[in-house]
């Protein structure tokens, strides 16, 4: 089964296949969901968080 070599894989644990079919269920209308938000064009959005490594004192970052 494909979906058991990928998990595999990329976990690293083997799960049986009635455990795979079991969490796609579970969480079959969270991606859905998620493959909703991916159409998305958020080009002309701003981000909510904005990572800085300089403070927001100019004169600090000046001694740097």
């Amino acid at each position: 089964m494909k979906d058991l070599d990928l998990i595999k894989d990329i976990l690293g644990i083997s799960l049986p296949p009635e455990r795979i079919e079991e969490n796609q269920q579970s969480y079959k209308d969270i991606l859905e969901e998620i493959k909703k938000l991916r159409t998305l064009d958020l080009s002309n959005e701003y981000p909510a968080v904005v990572f800085s490594l300089f403070t927001p004192n100019k004169e600090h970052n000046d001694e740097r």
